[in-house]
C-alpha cells in the first residue's frame, strides 16, 4: 500500500495545504492596499489556523472525521472566473479568489477519493472535502452579500 493513501499521511499533506492556504491569505492581506480585503484575507489566514488545529486533533482521534455535515454547495465558485492577483483587487475580487481556492481544494479531494484503494481512505478524502467545500460555501454568501448587493 502506498504511503500517499495511509491517513496519516493524508491528513499530514492536509494539514500543509491548510499551512500553505495560511501563507497564501497572510501575503495577500499583508499586501493589499484595501482595507476590507487586508481584512478579509487576515481573517481568512485565521481560519486556516482553526483548519490545521482541528486536523491536527485528527491524527490523534480519526473517529472526528467520520460524522462531516453535507451542507449546501451553492456552485457560486463554479460560475465566477478566477480573478488575476493584486494588491489593488476589490473585495468582490478578494472573495473570488479565495473562493476558488476552495473550490480547487475540495475537487483535489474529491479526486483522491476516487481514487483511494478502501473505503476507509475513501471516506477520509470525501470528508475532507466536505470541509472544504464548507469553507467555499461560506466564502460564496459572503461573495454574494459584496458582489451582488440587492438593487431595491
Amino acid at each position: 500500500m502506498s504511503d500517499s493513501y495511509d491517513i496519516t499521511a493524508i491528513l499530514k499533506a492536509a494539514i500543509r495545504n491548510e499551512e500553505d492556504a495560511y501563507d497564501f491569505y497572510t501575503e495577500v492581506a499583508e499586501r493589499a492596499t484595501n482595507p476590507v480585503v487586508r481584512q478579509t484575507f487576515a481573517e481568512l489566514a485565521g481560519d486556516e489556523l482553526g483548519h490545521k488545529v482541528f486536523l491536527t486533533s485528527c491524527l490523534k482521534d480519526t473517529c472526528m472525521l467520520e460524522d462531516f455535515p453535507v451542507g449546501p454547495d451553492y456552485k457560486v465558485a463554479e460560475a465566477t472566473p478566477l480573478p488575476d492577483l493584486s494588491v489593488d483587487m476589490t473585495p468582490a475580487d478578494a472573495l473570488a479568489l479565495a473562493m476558488k481556492k476552495e473550490e480547487q481544494a475540495a475537487r483535489g479531494y474529491e479526486a483522491l477519493a476516487k481514487e483511494a484503494p478502501d473505503a476507509d481512505r475513501k471516506k477520509v478524502f470525501e470528508n475532507l472535502a466536505k470541509m472544504e467545500i464548507a469553507h467555499k460555501t461560506r466564502l460564496e454568501t459572503l461573495f454574494v452579500d459584496i458582489g451582488y448587493p440587492e438593487a431595491f
